[in-house]
């Protein structure tokens, strides 16, 4: 089986955060101001979660010298890598990140709150709040104006 490329696991996880409930969902979106471009960006009412696609070990492990990374800025209250099976492990993960891994057309999930909550900042049962970040907001809102403008002028 050939391996997927990054625009296919993009693909899968956008699919995949659709399902999950996010009605807006875009992918490698550049934004102005901001310095982040998360592969997927999804929103709900509640919440944002970010996909991030790895198709190898070593982009995995370069991902971690990001400065948004390392200094915990980043956008997503919820946070996933998406990789083929073999590429990040759950033991590989930094704090409050999920797994997801592609098979095929199937996103499988490896690591992730129990449950469909997805709780706003600081809420939810269970484990829910153990998967939330602390997330830009203003990179955030300049990410959902570049989505609601590209609408507008279709």
């Amino acid at each position: 089986m050939s391996q997927q490329t990054h625009a296919e696991l993009v693909a899968l996880g956008a699919k995949w955060l659709r399902k999950q409930g996010f009605p807006v969902v875009a992918t490698e979106l550049v934004a102005a101001g901001c310095k982040e471009y998360p592969d997927v960006i999804g929103f709900r009412s509640t919440c944002s979660a970010v996909v991030e696609v790895k198709v190898s070990r070593a982009d995995f492990l370069a991902d971690r010298l990001k400065p948004h990374r390392m200094d915990g800025s980043g956008m997503g209250l919820y946070r996933f890598f998406l990789a083929p099976a073999g590429v990040v492990e759950p033991e590989d993960l930094p704090a409050r990140w999920g797994l997801l891994q592609a098979h095929g057309q199937r996103v499988v999930e490896i690591v992730r709150p129990k449950g469909n909550l997805w709780s706003g900042p600081g809420g939810g049962f269970g484990d829910w709040p153990e998967f939330q970040h602390q997330f830009n907001a203003a990179a955030e809102r300049r990410v959902l104006f570049s989505i609601a403008r590209r609408a507008a002028a279709r």
